[in-house]
C-alpha cells in the first residue's frame, strides 16, 4: 500500500471514529456508538505500528481525532467566548491525546494485542488529573454518556463516573480485539465470541444496574428522615443584555420574587434562587445596607418558615491583620478586598442570619486565571461574561447550609455539578440535599445547557440524593435519588416550580470512599510508565499481559 494511501486510511479512521463518538454524546437512543468510537483509534495505533510510520504520526491522527471529538460536543462555549472555545478545544484536545502517545509508545515496544489496557488506565488517570490541575475539564468524562439513560449505570453508587468510563473503554478494546481475529475464527467460535462479549460486556453491567438498584430500594424507606418542601426558581433573566448590563440589581430581585411568590405558600421550607442573582457586588460585612438585600428581607419576613438559598455577586475587604489571598485586589493604596461567586443562605426565622458559601471550583480563563500565583500580571486575559472579570476568590472546601435539624444541603454553584468526588464530599460532610444553582444563558440554546442539567443525574446516582436545580434561563427543576428527572422547566421561560423532596441519610460506596477506582488507574499508569521510559518493559510483564498468559 502507497504512503498516500495509508495516510487516507489514516484520516478516515481519524474522522470515523469522531463521528461515532460525536452523536453518543448528544442522543440518547444513540449512546451505543460509544462502545465501538475508540475502535477506529486503536485501528490508527495498529496502522502507524504495522507500517513504521514514526510516533509523530500517533501524536497527528490522535490529534485530529480528539479536536473534531472536543468539538462536536462542546461547540457551544463559543457562544459564551471565541478566545474561551479555542483554548478550551486546544488544551483539552491536547491533554486526551496523551493517554494515546503513550499506549503507542508502549504498544511499539512490547508488540501484544493486550498493552490496549495501558491506554484505558491512562485515559482513566488522564480523567482524574483532568478534574484536579488548575485547568480542570471534566465534561467528556466517558461515563457521562450515559447521563441521559441512568437506568443503566445505577452502579455509578460504588464506581461514580469513571465506572461508565471503564465500561466504555473495555467495550472498546473487546471490540477491537475481536475486529483482528474475527476472520481466524470458526462459525461455532465467532458464535461463542459474540455470545461471550454480548452476555459478559453489555448484559452483565445492565443486569447489575438492575440489580444495585433494586438493592438500593431495599434500604430506601428505612434511611428516609424527612420530606422538604422546596421551590425553585428561574427568573430567565438574560445575562448579556440585562443581568450585568441592562435591569438594575433591585428590578433584576423584585422579578425573581414575583415569580417565586406565584408558587409560595407556608408549606415551603426552601427557595432556591440561581447563581448570581443578587448582583452589585455585595459587601458580605455590611449586608444590611445592601438594596437587593432588603427585598429579600421582606420576602423573608413574608414567609418566615422558608430558608433561603441565593447565587449572589459579593465582595470582602480584608481586615489588618487577616492573611491575604493570592487573588486579592488592592484599592486605596494599602487596602485589599476579594471578589466571590456566592451561595448566601439564609436560614428560617424572622432573625437575619446570613451566611456564605464562596465557589471554590473555579472556571479556568473565566472566573480563575490557571496558575494565578504566578500569572498575577496576566489576570487581564481572563474572560470577562459580564460582572467582575479577573481571578475570583473562593473557599479552600465545600461546606454546607442547616436548613433544620434533619435537613442539611449542598449549595453547588454552577461548575462544581460537573465534578463527581466534589460533589460527594458535600454529603460525606452530612448533606442531604445537593442544591445547584446556575447561570447556564451565556451559551445560548445549545446542547450545553442540557448536557449540564444531565450530568445531575449522574451526582444524585453517585450520592442517591435528591436534586433541587435552580437555573436562570433552564433547565430548572428536581431529580430524585435514581436520577430521574420528576420536574423540570422549559428553556428560556419564567418559571417558578415546587416538590417535595425525599430527604435521606443513607451514604454510598463512591460517597464514603471517593473516585477510588480512578486513584487504581493512576497506580497502574505509573506500573506502565515506569517500565516504558526505563526500558524495561518486557522483562516486567504488565498486569493485564501476565493474566491473558496465566489463562492460556
Amino acid at each position: 500500500m502507497s504512503a498516500n494511501k495509508i495516510h487516507v486510511k489514516l484520516i478516515q479512521y481519524a474522522i470515523g471514529g469522531a463521528c461515532l463518538a460525536i452523536p453518543a454524546w448528544h442522543l440518547a437512543y444513540l449512546f451505543p456508538l460509544i462502545f465501538v468510537a475508540f475502535v477506529p483509534l486503536f485501528l490508527i495505533n495498529k496502522e502507524i505500528i504495522s507500517h513504521k510510520l514514526g510516533s509523530q504520526y500517533a501524536w497527528l491522527y490522535g490529534f485530529i481525532y480528539f479536536f473534531l471529538f472536543n468539538a462536536g460536543t462542546t461547540w457551544w462555549i463559543w457562544n459564551a467566548s471565541e478566545y474561551g472555545a479555542i483554548m478550551a478545544l486546544l488544551i483539552n484536545t491536547t491533554v486526551m491525546n496523551l493517554p494515546f502517545i503513550f499506549m503507542h509508545l508502549i504498544t511499539s515496544k512490547h508488540k501484544s494485542p493486550h498493552t490496549i489496557w495501558s491506554f484505558i488506565w491512562l485515559w482513566l488517570a488522564m480523567e482524574y488529573i483532568h478534574q484536579h490541575w488548575e485547568v480542570k475539564w471534566p465534561w467528556l468524562i466517558l461515563g457521562n454518556a450515559f447521563a441521559k439513560v441512568p437506568n443503566i449505570v445505577q452502579w455509578y453508587e460504588y464506581t461514580g463516573v469513571a465506572g461508565g468510563s471503564l465500561w466504555v473503554l473495555w467495550c472498546n478494546r473487546a471490540i477491537f480485539l475481536l475486529y483482528l481475529q474475527w476472520n481466524n475464527f470458526t462459525r461455532e467460535q465467532k458464535l461463542s465470541k459474540g455470545f461471550h462479549f454480548v452476555f459478559f460486556k453489555i448484559f452483565t453491567p445492565l443486569f447489575l444496574s438492575y440489580w444495585v438498584l433494586a438493592d438500593y430500594r431495599e434500604f430506601k424507606n428505612g434511611a428516609h428522615i424527612a420530606d422538604l418542601n422546596v421551590v425553585v426558581v428561574q427568573p430567565n433573566i438574560d445575562p448579556y443584555k440585562d443581568k450585568f448590563n441592562g435591569m438594575t440589581p433591585e428590578a433584576q430581585t423584585e422579578k425573581m420574587l414575583k415569580v417565586a411568590n406565584a408558587v409560595m405558600d407556608s408549606t415551603v421550607q426552601l427557595v432556591a434562587f440561581p447563581e448570581t442573582s443578587l448582583v452589585g457586588n455585595l459587601n458580605e460585612r455590611d449586608l444590611q445596607y445592601e438594596t437587593t438585600i432588603h427585598l429579600l428581607n421582606l420576602f423573608r419576613n413574608k414567609w418566615p418558615a422558608t430558608a433561603i438559598l441565593s447565587g449572589a455577586d459579593t465582595y470582602k475587604e480584608f481586615k489588618p491583620g487577616e492573611e491575604i489571598s493570592s487573588t486579592a485586589r488592592v484599592f486605596e493604596g494599602n487596602r485589599f478586598y476579594d471578589v466571590y461567586n456566592t451561595a448566601l443562605f439564609i436560614a428560617q426565622g424572622q432573625s437575619a442570619d446570613y451566611q456564605f458559601y464562596h465557589k471554590s471550583i473555579l472556571v479556568p480563563g473565566v472566573e480563575r486565571m490557571p496558575f494565578a500565583g504566578l500569572m498575577k500580571h496576566v489576570e487581564w486575559l481572563t474572560i470577562n461574561l459580564g460582572g467582575t472579570s479577573g481571578s475570583l476568590g473562593m473557599d479552600k472546601e465545600s461546606k454546607n447550609f442547616p436548613v433544620n435539624n434533619y435537613v442539611q444541603i449542598a449549595p453547588i454553584i454552577c461548575y462544581e455539578s460537573v465534578f463527581p468526588e466534589y460533589v460527594a464530599s458535600y454529603v460525606k460532610k452530612g448533606a442531604n440535599l445537593l442544591c445547584v444553582i446556575t447561570n447556564d444563558g451565556w451559551w445560548g440554546n445549545t446542547p450545553g445547557y442540557r448536557q449540564h442539567m444531565n450530568y445531575a443525574s449522574l451526582r444524585a446516582i453517585e450520592n442517591r440524593r435528591f436534586v433541587a436545580r435552580s437555573a436562570n434561563t433552564g433547565i430548572s427543576g428536581f431529580i430524585d435519588d435514581e436520577g430521574n428527572v420528576l420536574k423540570e422547566s422549559s428553556w428560556w421561560t419564567e418559571a417558578a416550580l415546587k416538590y417535595k423532596v425525599s430527604i435521606n441519610q443513607y451514604q454510598t460506596f463512591f460517597t464514603r470512599n471517593g473516585d477510588w477506582l480512578s486513584k487504581w488507574a493512576l497506580i497502574f499508569s505509573c506500573f506502565y510508565l515506569i517500565m516504558l521510559f526505563t526500558g524495561k518493559f518486557l522483562k516486567l510483564p504488565a498486569f493485564s499481559t501476565f493474566y491473558f498468559n496465566k489463562r492460556k
